[in-house]
């Protein structure tokens, strides 16, 4: 599939955050590679950027990225609209479908995939449709709206006295545009909504409705803000995260990871370094005197909020994988493992007994089954989400971590282990007993 994005106007509202406004950063991305990005997770193959203002500026930056992409440049971009820009890709998109976005409109790529699965279905153009009229990062003013009529775009223009939802500036066209585009042109109408007004007369514009996903038109400060608002408030959203994740965790994790972004340590970088810190905490467990004890669990506890850190920047810069999610599980399985050796250790230690040994075995392999348990489990978790609108209870490693902390802390090793031992395997078996029943 290929790609079309609009990076040539001017963006003067936030010209205080960036000369070139497709350069403009947020949480670690500019807004074209994010859009790049975004486009990319959705499906798209091969990228054409129009640019105008400042080009050479952000087309210095966009040879640096290993994608493939072709710049176009719009000589033309201050004599008129967007629709200008649109025209001037015409020839590299003869005969083809295409995506286009504005590199300006920060999105989850759900939406541009929900657009992609739709299709065409006969249409010209397919325009994603906001139809949530409450959207707070809306700005409803200055946004472009819709009148639809069933399935189908009966009207847009910012102008529309009478609404059903709005523009998010995502697009699946075919190459009908480029004929509408230049009727419109010759009339002296150069806005792209000039010619999806004119194929929407026709009944040529089919509305996906797309309400509930992300989406905002960056062109102000105030905008810019929302999107970073919204952005890292998406990521406290996991269905699959425990009680301490939801509730100390995350939003820890989350204020750091919007400094981390900025950065450029990787998601894999941050895995590796959460597993250093786990095996420095589990070797001061290890080690005897109730000081040792108590830093090593409260190193152990900052290491599982570091770690929740990784797959946050790893979705905030569109860097996320399978094999990333793979390596972090494989190493935080390490992790488990050395932190509960190093309570066993200190454990048997103070009491010299070999229930303390048998206890730590019971831990481990309470964790370790639980985790094994866990794909399955939070397949349940998100089915029941989706029936009945909010997650079962799960426990999982921010539990373990912090129960392990908690009992460093208190000098209380062995009934720490306890605890883990009874607790672990008692999830197993309730998870084994529930999905049975499923």
């Amino acid at each position: 599939m290929k790609c079309l994005i609009l990076a040539a106007g001017r963006g003067r509202r936030l010209s205080c955050r960036a000369e070139a406004k497709p350069l403009c950063p947020l949480l670690g991305l500019p807004l074209i590679h994010r859009a790049i990005l975004t486009a990319q997770r959705a499906g798209a193959t091969e990228f054409y950027v129009v640019l105008g203002h400042r080009a050479q500026e952000v087309r210095d930056y966009l040879q640096g990225l290993d994608l493939p992409l072709k710049v176009i440049i719009n000589q033309d971009w201050h004599k008129g609209e967007n629709g200008l820009s649109v025209l001037r890709a015409r020839e590299y998109l003869r005969g083809q479908t295409f995506l286009l976005l504005m590199a300006d409109h920060v999105l989850e790529p759900a939406l541009p995939q929900r657009l992609l699965a739709e299709g065409l279905k006969g249409a010209d153009v397919a325009l994603a449709v906001d139809t949530a009229l409450e959207n707070p990062l809306v700005d409803v003013p200055d946004a472009t709206k819709v009148r639809l009529r069933d399935s189908w775009v009966a009207d847009i223009g910012k102008g529309l006295g009478a609404y059903d939802g709005y523009d998010t500036g995502v697009f699946l066209c075919s190459e009908a545009l480029f004929d509408a585009l230049g009727q419109c042109v010759k009339e002296g109408r150069t806005a792209l909504t000039d010619a999806v007004r004119l194929l929407a007369q026709k009944g040529r514009v089919r509305a996906v409705k797309t309400a509930g996903l992300l989406w905002v038109d960056v062109d102000s400060p105030q905008a810019l803000k929302k999107a970073e608002g919204a952005l890292l408030r998406a990521l406290r959203e996991k269905p699959t995260d425990g009680p301490v994740a939801r509730h100390f965790n995350r939003p820890l994790s989350v204020r750091l990871s919007r400094v981390l972004v900025r950065t450029p340590i990787t998601p894999n970088q941050l895995s590796l370094l959460c597993f250093l810190l786990s095996g420095l905490a589990a070797l001061l467990m290890a080690m005897p005197g109730h000081l040792a004890l108590a830093l090593g669990g409260l190193l152990a506890q900052a290491a599982s909020v570091l770690d929740g850190s990784d797959g946050e920047v790893a979705r905030l810069k569109l860097l996320e994988s399978e094999y990333g999610a793979w390596f972090d599980a494989v190493l935080d399985r390490y992790s488990d493992g050395l932190l509960l050796l190093g309570l066993t250790w200190h454990a048997w230690g103070q009491a010299q007994q070999g229930t303390a040994l048998l206890w730590g075995f019971g831990a481990v392999m309470g964790s370790f089954a639980l985790s094994y348990t866990a794909d399955k489990y939070d397949q349940f978790i998100r089915r029941r989400l989706s029936e009945r609108g909010r997650p079962p209870l799960r426990l999982g490693r921010d539990l373990r971590v912090f129960l392990i902390a908690l009992g460093a802390v208190a000098n209380q090793a062995l009934a720490a282990l306890v605890l883990l031992a009874v607790l672990m395997n008692g999830e197993v078996l309730r998870r084994l007993l529930l999905l049975r029943a499923r």
